[in-house]
């Protein structure tokens, strides 16, 4: 019984340090920098469907950060989003992110990749 306490209390700690720390989120798939302003390129973006997916922007103008989600056509959203980001006077970086991670994703994004790439030179 002597041994069995402390592996117990080891795995308790060993539970309690995995639930209290914090995952670090996943790097982008891509990201690129654009001579756009990050507003002109969010609508851009949203604007655009992207492997049938349809778009909805959530510009946040004190953070200078804009989002926009992919989804459905139902409205629908999914896990597959461009993050937009404001770099300077008239440039931002566009971050692409997706949580599904099943084969057959990939055409998506190098398609999101040229759909940025043409929103860019706006």
């Amino acid at each position: 019984m002597k041994t069995s306490i402390p592996c117990f209390v080891l795995l308790a700690s060993s539970v309690a340090s995995c639930v209290t720390s914090k995952p670090q989120p996943d790097p982008p798939i891509w990201s690129a920098a654009y001579n756009v302003p990050y507003t002109v390129m969010a609508n851009c973006l949203a604007a655009q469907t992207v492997g049938g997916f349809t778009g909805v922007p959530r510009i946040q103008p004190d953070a200078g950060v804009a989002t926009v989600t992919l989804g459905l056509g139902d409205g629908t959203q999914m896990a597959i989003n461009y993050i937009v980001r404001q770099t300077g006077s008239g440039t931002s970086a566009v971050e692409w992110r997706r949580v599904l991670t099943v084969g057959g994703w990939e055409p998506i994004d190098s398609e999101a990749h040229a759909r940025a790439d043409a929103c860019g030179k706006s």
